[in-house]
């Protein structure tokens, strides 16, 4: 099996691996998931995965990703924050003409682009959320998403928009969220705050 082969099964399963403490979180009560984020992040990876099939470009970190995100956007909706924000409504309605475009064109590259295209701006939630407090989200899951996303990249069997375009995104997501967990002036105060 190629080196290429076992980086993408591996990156699917970090991916699902990355699950567990974010469920296990949520259920806790100590992670409040942005219900839009992974409402459309599973909506999303459903539909990625579908022009992946059809492209012929499905790695396992979107397998992982389809399977793990239908989870938490159930939880989402019965553990995530109260109520829906200007920027979840902006998101949805983003992701709705992102997804419209994609049925239009009927062109599964261009559904794969358009579909990360909206992914990423499913995460301004997300973001925006952490940013105001780190600690609603679980830092050992991100870490996974983070390393299975590194996996991914370097799964890449040919850089072709198909191809590249699912997992530079989840990488850059994910580097996102590393930074405002790790290194956010609200990551900051939370390490001295942990420290006293």
């Amino acid at each position: 099996m190629a080196v290429q082969k076992i980086l993408s099964v591996i990156s699917g399963l970090l991916f699902l691996v990355a699950f567990v403490p974010y469920i296990r979180a949520i259920l806790s009560g100590e992670t409040k998931p942005a219900k839009t984020s992974w409402l459309i992040w599973a909506t999303l990876d459903t539909i990625t995965l579908t022009a992946m099939f059809v492209a012929d470009t499905v790695n396992g970190q979107i397998v992982g990703a389809v399977l793990g995100s239908w989870i938490v956007a159930g939880l989402a909706m019965k553990y995530g924050s109260p109520g829906w924000t200007r920027i979840d409504v902006f998101c949805l309605v983003g992701s709705g003409i992102g997804i419209g475009l994609w049925w239009m064109f009927s062109n599964p590259t261009l559904g794969i682009v358009v579909s990360v295209s909206v992914v990423f701006l499913a995460a301004i939630p997300t973001f925006h959320s952490a940013w105001e407090d780190p600690s609603r989200e679980n830092r050992t899951a991100w870490i996974i998403y983070w390393l299975s996303c590194v996996a991914a990249v370097l799964a890449i069997p040919a850089w072709t928009l198909a191809d590249v375009a699912q997992p530079i995104v989840f990488l850059t997501i994910e580097s996102v969220m590393m930074y405002i967990l790790f290194f956010s002036p609200g990551a900051k105060i939370l390490r001295m705050l942990a420290e006293d």
